[in-house]
């Protein structure tokens, strides 16, 4: 997983702005033998989340032997963090889940993660529903991937919720499939969470007007992200979309340690509505950050992306323009991408320099997040 510390100058400034901030990542993973690829030991992740000055919620990466292992390895890696990690214990919902949750919940486990296109199940499966249930009895979170490689799942979602209310439901990675309509839901759906963890700052901004605050949980999906990146991403678009600083300090954390205290309340902290879309990006902006867009998606398979981050960078150049403080950040960065891809070539499954490029398109959606007050 690569380093994060070239980014610690836009993440402090941001830091700033959030006196009562206390990050609390609430999607990472640990684990060796994903088949694709992916893999994150443990003195890694620790590393990244000091670097942020941030705790995790943890969960083995795909084990194609099962998680039993999988799981003990993550709480014990938990028990010996010294706090930095809270454990949840992965189920497959067709391998007896409730005796695994049963044992990993009485060896230290404080949640669930679920992944319907690994262990290849939809969320009417009558496993999903034992586990929802057994969780719901112990009042634990359950986190569901919702991201790539999967249909719709958002109405069995708000029926799973319906059905157990008292277990706390997270669709992960901003609920992709989903996230155009499910927004108009959650009044009626108080334990219904979305978390952060996602690449394009396009879906952030969707994710960040239209959901209210209390809904949304900050996540990095380390290895896939890295914290402090992924903080960068979400401060600077609940700034950039008008949360307050609460609002902002309670996403980035205050929320999900709420839901691990076990709080009986009914639902989330009602943290206000949502604020709406934010005004539109200027021309100038707008069509920087559409090309780092682009460039993202060629960096996330390893493709060269050069020419995409050539034209960001000179479309940074616009002179007096209003515009030419945003993209001054903007700039910067690319220019910390173009010398540290001369040292890289790859930064795990991502072309060199992706964490760089994605902060830069986060401050090109939220132009003026790092100096103008939150409206």
């Amino acid at each position: 997983m690569y380093s994060d510390e070239l980014l610690l100058p836009w993440f402090r400034r941001l830091a700033e702005r959030l006196p009562g901030l206390r990050l609390f990542d609430a999607h990472t993973h640990l684990g060796e033998h994903d088949s694709d690829g992916s893999r994150l030991a443990l003195p890694d992740l620790l590393d990244a989340l000091r670097l942020a000055d941030a705790r995790g919620v943890t969960f083995p990466l795909m084990e194609p032997g099962g998680y039993r292992e999988a799981n003990s390895a993550v709480i014990e890696a938990a028990a010996t963090s010294g706090g930095r990690l809270v454990a949840f214990c992965r189920l497959d919902p067709h391998d007896d889940p409730v005796a695994e949750l049963e044992r990993c919940h009485d060896a230290g486990a404080r949640g669930v993660k679920l992944h319907p296109r690994a262990e290849h199940f939809d969320l009417r499966d009558a496993g999903v529903h034992a586990v929802m249930a057994a969780a719901a009895e112990r009042r634990l979170p359950v986190v569901v991937h919702s991201g790539l490689g999967i249909p719709s799942l958002g109405r069995d979602a708000l029926a799973l919720a319906g059905r157990h209310p008292e277990a706390p439901l997270v669709l992960a990675h901003v609920a992709e499939p989903d996230l155009a309509w499910i927004w108009r839901q959650l009044d009626d759906h108080p334990r219904l969470f979305l978390d952060t963890a996602w690449w394009n700052p396009a879906d952030h901004v969707a994710l960040f007007a239209y959901v209210p605050p209390g809904h949304i949980l900050f996540g990095s999906d380390a290895p896939y992200g890295t914290p402090l990146a992924a903080a960068i991403v979400a401060l600077t678009t609940a700034l950039g979309t008008g949360l307050s600083p609460a609002q902002t300090e309670a996403v980035a954390g205050g929320q999900l340690r709420r839901l691990l205290a076990g709080d009986a309340a009914p639902g989330a902290l009602d943290l206000g509505p949502a604020p709406g879309p934010p005004p539109p990006r200027p021309p100038l902006v707008e069509r920087v950050f559409t090309l780092l867009v682009g460039a993202l998606a060629r960096m996330l398979v390893r493709a060269d992306a050069s020419d995409l981050l050539e034209l960001a960078r000179l479309g940074c150049d616009v002179g007096d323009d209003p515009s030419a403080t945003a993209l001054a950040e903007v700039a910067g960065l690319l220019r910390l991408r173009e010398q540290y891809s001369r040292e890289h070539t790859v930064d795990g499954r991502r072309a060199a320099g992706f964490h760089l490029v994605l902060a830069a398109a986060a401050f090109a959606a939220s132009p003026g997040a790092l100096s103008d007050p939150p409206g």
